[in-house]
């Protein structure tokens, strides 16, 4: 791994000092590695306010330090972390650092620290890897940092329960069973399962609301369940899935979808396709309609609410990952019509590939459901427990 330190040697003789007054004083820039992101820091004299954006021609970040110009007060030890595989002063930039990446990446969150400890003013951001799509529409316009605390509670009407609501979206039921075991078992009994023992771990910390669009074998359209979760105002929804594939019994693995126009790849848009095509199933009459609301949606569909998708799918798959197989790029991103939702973050959540016999057997267990559970509510804690 490249020393920051060897990166950053440049800089004190590249930066020169403004006539106007001194320069923002960076005193240590660190990167660590902590549960599937990647957190860097900046240290100053002062507190720091930037601007961050993608680069034209290569993978990578360019953070614009708006004090102008900069200087360092010491050599930068620490390594290469992450998503993040190196740093280095932007060219003919005073004001800017490059982030080279390993991979797309999207603000978790980005936060500044006061004075403590001996310690200066902190900007604290932290990073998430994302797919090409969502990298693209993370930075689709410069995004200036720190980042407002959206995830703060607004204030509560007298009378209203001030706990989040979370809306659990089991897959499919009634005449829709979904995708098919090995063994004949179908995805609707096991999404349903899934979330009632979620429901069960959230109503038990005291924290949260809880709302199934289903609690039973039941048929509810896909837009149902996203009008159900507007009209609630829920603050989270999280559509629970599993899949098949009949010829293939070895490929296993969960995975973790946000909605996007353009699929990530091929399997998350035939994914995508294939349970969109749920409702078709009870009613094909209401095409017109559906078309006109999905566009409706679009029109509507926020930035921010996208972002915060997209922080909660990464939360979601770091903690999986600590628990149970993941398949490979298990972050993925295709146009599901329920998570439509322009106001609110949502999820979809794929168990895994109940043609794979092993991983039937798991999911379908007490122990399966109990380590799924444990990893969902971990992540919705820390989506909304913030910094």
């Amino acid at each position: 791994m490249r020393l920051i330190s060897k990166v950053f040697l440049f800089l004190l003789g590249l930066l020169s000092i403004p006539a106007w007054g001194q320069p923002l004083r960076v005193d240590r820039l660190s990167l660590s590695l902590n549960a599937g992101f990647t957190r860097l820091v900046l240290e100053a004299d002062r507190p720091i306010t930037a601007e961050i954006s993608s680069q034209i021609n290569s993978l990578g970040l360019n953070l614009r330090l708006l004090d102008g110009q900069f200087a360092l007060s010491q050599s930068l030890t620490g390594e290469a972390s992450g998503v993040v595989t190196g740093l280095r002063p932007a060219l003919g930039q005073p004001d800017t650092i490059s982030l080279q990446l390993l991979d797309g990446a999207m603000i978790d969150r980005a936060f500044q620290l006061p004075p403590q400890g001996g310690r200066g003013h902190r900007l604290v951001i932290d990073l998430l890897p994302a797919d090409p799509a969502a990298f693209l529409e993370a930075f689709a316009a410069p995004v200036k940092l720190p980042l407002a605390a959206p995830l703060q509670p607004a204030a509560t009407p007298p009378g209203r329960d001030p706990r989040r609501l979370i809306v659990l979206d089991p897959g499919h039921g009634g005449h829709d069973p979904g995708a098919i075991s090995a063994s004949g078992r179908y995805e609707k009994e096991l999404t349903l399962a899934v979330g009632r023992a979620i429901a069960a771990r959230l109503r038990a910390s005291g924290r949260y609301r809880v709302l199934l669009t289903r609690d039973k074998d039941v048929a509810v359209k896909l837009l149902d369940r996203v009008k159900l979760a507007r009209n609630r105002e829920a603050d989270l929804f999280l559509s629970i899935h599993a899949d098949s594939l009949a010829a293939d019994r070895a490929t296993r693995g969960a995975s973790v979808y946000t909605r996007a126009e353009d699929a990530s790849d091929r399997d998350a848009e035939a994914l995508a396709l294939r349970e969109n095509k749920a409702d078709q199933l009870a009613d094909t009459a209401r095409e017109q309609e559906l078309d006109d609301v999905l566009a409706i949606l679009v029109d509507l569909a926020s930035r921010d609410t996208k972002r915060l998708s997209g922080r909660f799918a990464g939360l979601l798959t770091a903690s999986l990952s600590e628990r149970i197989p993941l398949r490979r790029n298990a972050l993925r991103a295709a146009n599901f019509k329920v998570l439509g939702a322009p106001d609110i973050p949502s999820a979809l959540l794929e168990l895994g590939y109940i043609s794979n016999p092993t991983e039937e057997a798991l999911l379908f267990s007490e122990a399966g459901r109990n380590q799924l559970a444990e990893a969902v509510v971990a992540a919705i804690d820390r989506f909304f427990d913030g910094p």
